[in-house]
């Protein structure tokens, strides 16, 4: 498995790559200290997961590339490591997309759990993380925008090529769309994700009819 790092701190990058380089057949194939610097890396190579800070002290923040991965790329998991533990850090990072959120002060104790949490397409939270799903009003704030303009039209029936085609996607972007969709609104059949598109208000009942 492949891993990138945007940290701007040396030592907690060299750290983190130590412990997760301890794993078999994990790999940390970019270490960023900016965002300028991660997008540029991930432009050339698409890791499988990536591990996000939140502050940097030049530039952009980790949100900001959180946005662009999710745009971009939305087949990279995302993990963010921060200090900024509390709210509303942990509601922004997961509606751009992250999947998991660990507190760097236990990062090296749940940072191997949360990567392989989220390679299997479920949410981790640290325990020490202070977020709690009732922080979040609406489902609807679990999705991202791109996901938001899915939602209505895969609930329809739709199939990942005719989204595509009408949203300007790759098919391949909309298949994951749709599986980031389901992991995050815990829907399993199509019935279930019709029932959460009209219970967050994406989708009309006379629409249906």
């Amino acid at each position: 498995m492949q891993i990138g790092i945007i940290e701007d701190h040396q030592l907690v990058r060299d750290s983190f790559k130590k412990l997760l380089e301890l794993e078999l057949n994990w790999q940390v194939t970019i270490e960023a200290c900016s965002v300028n610097e991660a997008k540029l890396a991930v432009n050339i190579d698409q890791p499988d997961v990536f591990i996000v800070d939140i502050s940097m002290h030049e530039g952009d923040t980790g949100l900001t590339f959180l946005s662009y991965l999710n745009e971009h790329y939305p087949a990279i998991k995302t993990i963010v490591a921060s200090m900024h533990d509390h709210e509303p850090y942990v509601s922004n990072a997961i509606q751009l997309g992250a999947l998991g959120y660990v507190s760097k002060r236990s990062a090296s104790d749940a940072m191997i759990d949360a990567v392989k949490t989220v390679m299997r397409g479920h949410r981790y939270i640290s325990e020490d993380v202070n977020f709690s799903y009732s922080c979040v009003s609406n489902k609807k704030d679990l999705l991202t925008n791109r996901e938001i303009e899915a939602l209505p039209l895969f609930a329809k029936g739709l199939n990942a090529k005719q989204v595509a085609q009408q949203l300007g996607m790759m098919p391949k972007t909309a298949h994951v769309h749709k599986t980031n969709i389901c992991n995050k609104l815990n829907a399993t059949t199509s019935f279930e994700l019709l029932k959460v598109a009209i219970d967050i208000g994406v989708i009309q009942l006379n629409e249906l009819v």
